[in-house]
């Protein structure tokens, strides 16, 4: 069989088909799309059609090759981590534009190290400092891995537990940045989302109202203590008031942020304190 023949036979879109040749055949998009006439073995057939089942099954194209790009940059991702979503990467841009000066910069639920990874790679400041925590020994696996994919695995600290709980003695009374990207759905939005039914709940699962772990998350900062502070958390915009309402038992009013994503929703919680 041949690679346009199999673009017939296939039972995804093109660009799906092409994406998933190109990861059997290890060859340059391009390269294929020149050359139609690209044999496909039968072996490599058998495990298109296994990917292929995956795929119509729900699994995203990211898991089945492994690979995702995040902030321009490769990322390796399993069923152990949450694929990087592109709504993410405001948190980069955020704490990128604010950060001038030095600070510790903490990841929370860092799943495949896309945040944290991507902070190193663009911010160029002198003694700032890189921590990342999953609960996940498997997420936190991949993570070391992309850190050592990109070279950056001696300027990351990684830590296994939930929150801020590891890390809590390690906490300097200084400007502290932490980005908290952790699981916000209820079980009936994870339920009515196939798109996301291949992913480890772990990652999704925020109880019942979707706010279990940023509620836990206040409790700790209330007794850290620090210069300044400034918390990123990446919400679902039905959550908008809910979240406003926990946060303000936690810190003034004044302190919080709403920003927008690209489609005008409501996607990033900003929180900044002083002490």
């Amino acid at each position: 069989m041949t690679f346009l023949q199999l673009l017939k036979i296939s039972s995804l879109p093109p660009k799906e088909t092409e994406i998933l040749a190109v990861f059997l055949l290890h060859k340059n998009r391009e390269v294929l799309l020149t050359h139609p006439e690209t044999k496909i073995s039968s072996p490599l057939l058998k495990k298109f059609k296994k990917l292929e089942k995956r795929r119509l099954l729900g699994w995203s194209i990211a898991t089945l090759v492994g690979q995702k790009e995040f902030y321009g940059l490769s990322f390796r991702v399993d069923k152990n981590v949450l694929v990087p979503r592109p709504e993410t990467e405001m948190i980069v841009d955020e704490i990128l534009k604010e950060t001038e000066n030095e600070c510790l910069i903490i990841d929370l639920g860092t799943g495949s190290g896309a945040i944290i990874i991507a902070l190193v790679k663009n911010l160029k400041i002198a003694k700032t400092k890189f921590l990342a925590v999953d609960i996940s020994l498997r997420a936190l696996k991949i993570a070391k891995q992309n850190a050592k994919l990109h070279k950056l695995d001696k300027k990351i600290k990684f830590f296994q537990g939930n929150l801020l709980t590891p890390i809590l003695k390690l906490l300097p009374n200084k400007k502290l940045i932490i980005a908290a990207n952790l699981p916000y759905l209820t079980k009936a939005q994870i339920n009515n989302s196939p798109s996301i039914k291949w992913e480890p709940k772990l990652a999704l699962d925020g109880g019942r109202d979707g706010l279990k772990y940023y509620q836990a998350l206040f409790k700790q900062l209330n007794s850290v203590k620090y210069k300044a502070l400034e918390l990123l958390i990446e919400i679902d915009p039905s959550q908008t008031v809910k979240i406003k309402t926990l946060a303000k038992k936690y810190f003034p009013p004044k302190c919080l942020e709403i920003k927008k994503d690209l489609a005008g929703r409501n996607r990033l919680l900003i929180i900044k304190k002083t002490a």
